[in-house]
């Protein structure tokens, strides 16, 4: 069940949110929006202890009412109260909807709604974009962390982040660079892209997995018990004679 009142300030409890910080300017503009207008939409809390509340939805809101000292603010109540996990995605929700939040912390709150079982076209509706922008964005975790840091500090764009994510860890530092130093457009970044790519690879990595009692037997006969080099070897040895085969089926 849900009830409206208007809740005193001192008895609502605000607990530490995901952004540590909150934007000047955006904030000056909601002050001078409640000051005007008063607050439009009520904040969202639940039953604490007794007399008290914990806030849900409205940190924003409740800082600027705090600023400008109003005692009361409209609330809705909820009567039941909300689980962690429950409370979590509703702080996230509500995180995605500030005007200072960067494409890698939106990324990290996708991600995040993800793993607690939101589908990826339920998310989308939640925040009002497309399910391809959602997934898109998720993909920008996949970056190194020295890009995305660039992408944090808004160094470069979301747009030019995608483009990078076709190419190695190694050639995403190096066009990161020259996007900064030489301000690339997004139709300079992607023929680079283009250009990385079609460079001819010196070699490949070639991952496998191994069953962990394999493993300890090749640790019995690898030199060292270096797996890796053992393994090294025998593919080297390996593409050697597929190699000399090749050659003496052509003589």
């Amino acid at each position: 069940m849900v009830r409206f009142e208007h809740l005193k300030i001192s008895d609502i409890k605000i607990e530490g949110g995901i952004r540590k910080t909150l934007d000047k300017g955006p904030m000056d503009e909601l002050v001078s929006s409640i000051k005007q207008h008063g607050i439009l939409q009520p904040i969202i809390v639940d039953s604490s202890d007794e007399g008290q509340y914990k806030l849900q939805i409205g940190s924003r809101r409740m800082a600027a009412a705090k600023i400008i000292g109003l005692e009361t603010v409209p609330a809705m109540i909820l009567d039941e109260q909300v689980d962690a996990e429950k409370s979590l995605a509703i702080m996230l929700v509500e995180n995605l909807h500030r005007e200072d939040i960067d494409p890698i912390d939106e990324a990290e709150v996708f991600a995040s709604l993800k793993n607690m079982g939101t589908k990826v076209s339920a998310i989308a509706r939640l925040v009002g974009k497309e399910r391809t922008y959602v997934s898109h964005s998720m993909r920008l975790l996949k970056l190194h962390p020295k890009v995305r840091g660039a992408v944090r500090q808004l160094a470069i764009s979301r747009e030019h982040a995608l483009a990078l994510l076709r190419l190695t860890s190694e050639q995403q530092i190096a066009l990161l660079g020259e996007i900064v130093e030489k301000s690339l457009t997004m139709v300079e970044t992607r023929d680079k892209v283009r250009e990385l790519l079609g460079k001819e690879l010196k070699w490949k990595l070639v991952p496998i997995r191994i069953e962990p009692a394999i493993y300890d037997r090749l640790m019995q006969i690898a030199p060292g018990g270096d797996v890796a080099e053992l393994l090294k070897q025998a593919v080297e040895k390996l593409a050697s004679e597929i190699k000399s085969s090749t050659i003496e089926s052509f003589s």
